[in-house]
């Protein structure tokens, strides 16, 4: 098919789709100029992409030919396969099932209200979020594009068993969590081909302060790390059928949390670069237009499904309006119009919190707000003057000083690998995450610990992919598991301190 009869066939029914869903479904006539602008442009625009991309597609005959039927394969035999080569995974994620479980069963407590009580997480609301009957009825901000469409179904299929919707967000988190450590493991063991390097780094992982903390406490974090992973996965794999899974997985990514999509556009740009060669410009070329139908792809049914959200749940903003984004206004931290000491403790804190916190618990401040009342817990204390971060102390100290070698030897081994050879692996892609988190918690935020999972699983792959030519030393698995004994009794200190605070304001 010609591309001007593609276009007509994609812009006249893409336009009058988005209008009428819009009219019937969305008000437009009676929202602002800008927002009705917006609202039609957009969606329109969006599925105008879609709809020229598949006539393209499926309007060759050449590329229906060249499909293949995939044949059938014996589910049972596959599944008994799966199982016994990654059993070792298997049970280190049921291990932390049970771990993330018994944190989450005690935080999560039902019918007390602690939104931003524990580093600023809204646990008691996404609690009734993801499962509750009348949970659809909340507020959902425009940063989680289609959050309830991801979550909702887990929560209704969850409660079918428990026959208790605060039981089931517990158990819905947790299983998230438990999952973000399987595919660690299965991620470094197939890069690897190292189990012991596998169960490791899945460890290091699910033992990080990040990780143990939002694996339990339910939130939208360990969701997003989750499909964060999940992402990598499909990176990892070099098959051509794997772009569907990486377009798969960023829309999970998206529906989570729209920032964190530029963490999977930076891991796409880095993992498919091509390398240098006789045909270099052409695939060079070939490879700008696989970028491009990443993220239009990802985009287009992105805001073609927030619309669908925010018509299935009114109470749902929709991210691309103005009058939706002025919310986070509220969260915001300008570095231009404070003083200079709240500048320089906001960085250092940041710094701290990637660095640091994300994988080793310091002794968190517990403050009290109002008389009487729960305490509220954070990593930093401010005031007029000071700004004070946590702090270490005891074997927290030698941690610290154990972790600060491994991330100077990764980094090392980073650059003196990325200067030899002058080609970008996926490693890159976790530097530039970690920076980017950096740069957008700078300006963003007041807990940096509460966005902890979006940069943790970048932090360990990092050290972990980095170090990989040493993946086999047994003086560093050793190392490794030395270390992680010593991190595991830091962070059982760290949980027994908030218990006991639960403990001591609990009626």
């Amino acid at each position: 098919m010609k591309t001007f009869p593609r276009f007509l066939l994609s812009a006249l029914p893409a336009a009058a789709i988005i209008f009428i869903f819009n009219y019937f479904f969305m008000g437009l006539m009676g929202r602002p100029v800008k927002d009705q602008i917006l609202l039609f442009a957009l969606p329109t625009a969006s599925l105008w992409y879609l709809l020229f991309s598949f006539f393209e597609h499926y309007g060759n005959p050449e590329n229906l030919s060249q499909q293949q039927v995939p044949r059938a394969k014996n589910c049972v035999l596959l599944i008994r396969s799966f199982l016994r080569e990654n059993f070792s995974g298997i049970i280190l994620a049921l291990a932390f099932l049970a771990i993330y479980t018994y944190i989450g069963l005690k935080i999560n407590t039902p019918n007390i209200d602690r939104t931003d009580n524990f580093f600023d997480a809204d646990n008691f609301s996404w609690n009734h979020r993801i499962s509750a009957p009348s949970g659809g009825s909340m507020e959902m901000r425009g940063p989680h594009p289609f959050a309830y469409f991801i979550l909702r179904p887990f929560g209704w299929a969850m409660n079918i068993l428990t026959q208790n919707y605060w039981l089931s967000a517990i158990l819905v988190n947790t299983l998230a969590g438990a999952l973000s450590v399987f595919m660690t493991w299965l991620l470094i063991k197939r890069q690897f081909h190292d189990s012991i390097y596998a169960f490791l780094i899945a460890s290091l992982l699910g033992l990080s302060t990040a990780h143990l903390f939002f694996g339990s406490v339910v939130e939208t974090y360990i969701f997003s790390a989750t499909a964060l992973i999940g992402f990598v996965l499909a990176l990892q794999s070099q098959k051509g059928s794997s772009f569907g899974w990486t377009a798969g997985t960023s829309l999970l990514t998206f529906g989570i949390t729209l920032t964190n999509f530029v963490q999977n556009f930076i891991g796409y740009v880095v993992a498919r670069f091509p390398q240098s060669g006789p045909q270099s410009r052409k695939a060079f070329n070939l490879y700008l237009r696989e970028v491009f139908r990443f993220a239009a792809l990802t985009i287009s049914i992105g805001i073609l499904i927030s619309q669908l959200h925010a018509a299935r749940y009114p109470s749902s903003q929709l991210f691309f309006l103005p009058s939706s984004a002025q919310a986070e206004g509220e969260f915001a931290f300008n570095i231009f119009q404070e003083p200079a000491w709240k500048v320089i403790g906001r960085i250092s804190l940041l710094i701290r919190t990637i660095l640091l916190y994300t994988i080793i618990a310091p002794k968190p401040y517990s403050i009290m707000e109002v008389e009487g009342g729960f305490p509220r817990l954070n990593f930093f204390k401010i005031v007029p003057g000071t700004f004070s971060p946590s702090s270490y102390d005891g074997l927290a100290q030698f941690l610290v000083l154990v972790w600060a070698v491994f991330l100077f030897a990764a980094g090392f081994l980073f650059l003196r690998q990325f200067i030899r050879t002058r080609k970008a692996d996926i490693s890159l892609a976790f530097a530039l995450s970690v920076g980017v988190n950096f740069l957008l918690h700078l300006i963003y935020g007041f807990e940096p610990f509460l966005y902890s999972p979006d940069w943790a699983y970048a932090l360990v792959f990092f050290v972990a992919y980095s170090l990989a030519p040493m993946a086999k030393n047994r003086a560093l698995q050793g190392g490794l598991l030395l270390f992680l004994t010593l991190l595991a009794y830091n962070q059982f200190h760290f949980f027994q301190f908030l218990f006991n605070t639960i403990i001591a304001f609990t009626p």
